[in-house]
């Protein structure tokens, strides 16, 4: 990733990347209806955190200040 600028990465990310994303990596997420069903967003938000010494992302969910 040394000729790409990393806010370009980030300018790209939208969700159903980081979904196919995340299938390609892990080969299948299984998920209960009821978690589906259940899940919302008032109360958190996606965090994307960039680690540049492996070049690596990690996403995880946080709570809305």
């Amino acid at each position: 990733m040394s000729d790409v600028k990393i806010e370009d990465v980030y300018a790209q990310l939208n969700i159903t990347k980081i979904l196919v994303a995340t299938i390609q990596s892990l080969g299948e997420i299984t998920l209960p209806v009821t978690d589906f069903l259940n899940a919302t967003n008032e109360d958190k938000e996606l965090q994307v955190d960039y680690n540049q010494a492996d070049n690596t992302f990690t996403f995880k969910l946080k709570q809305k200040d």
